[in-house]
This record gives structure tokens, sequence and C-alpha cells, in this order.
């Protein structure tokens, strides 16, 4: 996913992030580095998400309520992280994925679209967002990690390996750019819970 020459952890801030203004705003200021990469990297999110084109044979009532024809999980190792199987058994996932993967395709592009939306009509940078947006950019922002997760290969590759990355190794920019997120998304949700414990 995306450029990565581009990235670098020097452009992802962890001295700020998300604050609790009175009972139902989060603020949040993004520099013009950070809005850039999470509005391309949310976008790469909108696309991936995009249906399964090979629907000639959908049933148009059934698409109507979001069952789908396919039943198979996806050839793409991203878009199987984040639509996996939701069961061992091969033939109950089979029949959970007809009845949800369009369903769930639709909400994660939704989170993401918000991301998107209000990074590029904010010109300074600046968030505000309710307790359902604040919920959706938790979503997206999860989901984004899950990705960048992928191409990192966290499952093999320990966080102190990534540390040792070269500076040159462009795997380096994307493992900032996630471990920024990681730290944003738990600054977001401590933002949240500082109500409840409130």
């Amino acid at each position: 996913m995306g450029n990565s020459a581009t990235w670098g952890p020097t452009l992802m801030n962890q001295s700020h992030g998300f604050t609790r203004h009175g009972e139902e705003l989060f603020v949040a200021q993004f520099s013009d580095s950070e809005k850039e990469v999470l509005i391309n990297l949310s976008q790469q999110i909108i696309e991936l998400l995009s249906e399964r084109v090979d629907q000639h044979d959908q049933d148009p009532l059934a698409a109507m309520v979001g069952i789908t024809v396919h039943d198979s999980p996806p050839d793409d190792e991203v878009l199987l992280r984040l639509l996996p199987n939701a069961y061992a058994d091969g033939v109950d996932a089979a029949e959970f994925r007809r009845y949800t993967e369009s369903v769930l395709r639709t909400k994660k592009q939704a989170h993401a679209m918000s991301i998107r939306t209000m990074l590029m009509s904010s010109e300074d940078g600046s968030i505000e967002l309710n307790h359902e947006l604040a919920n959706a950019w938790l979503g997206g922002i999860n989901d984004i990690r899950l990705a960048l997760g992928v191409r990192l290969n966290v499952e093999k590759n320990s966080h102190e390996e990534l540390e040792l990355l070269a500076p040159d190794d462009p795997m380096r920019g994307v493992y900032g750019v996630y471990s920024w997120l990681g730290w944003l998304q738990g600054n977001l949700l401590q933002a949240l819970m500082d109500g409840i414990e409130s």
C-alpha cells in the first residue's frame, strides 16, 4: 500500500493527538504531512474494498439485502486480513461470508471515507469528531494498520526487528507510519474512555 518512499517516522508527531472538549467533541490538529499520509492511505482502503467485479450471476433481490454470490475468501492478502474468515470450518465460513462480506466492505469503506473527507475539507488540519465519528475513525485507523501490518509481515517480524530496519529501507517509513497510527488509535481511544471514567 502506498508510496513508502515519501513516508518516514520524522513526519509523524506523537507529542499531540486527540483531546476531549466537553462531553461530545474530540479535537486534533494534523500537520500537512500527516494529512497527506492519512488521506492517501484512506483512499487506498476505499479502493481496495470496492465490491468484487465478477457479479454477473448476482440475484438483484439478494444484492439489495447485502447477500452476495461470493463465498470464498479474497485472493489478496491485505483484503483477506480486512475480511477474514469468521469460522475455521470452510462451509460455515463460506455461508457466513455470503451474508456479511458486502455489508462489511461498505462499513469499512465508510470509516475510511470519514477520515479522508474530513481531512480533505480541513484547510488547517484541525479535526473535530463527535462520538459517532470518533468510532468511525477508530475503525478506519485500525483497518489501515491491518493493511500496513500485512505489508510489514508483523506476524513474523517482531517490533524489535522492525525497529532495526536500515534508514534507507523503504519499509522503515511504512513502519514509522504503522507505529504512529497505533499511537493515534490509542490516543483517540483514551480520549473516548476519559468520558466514561470521569
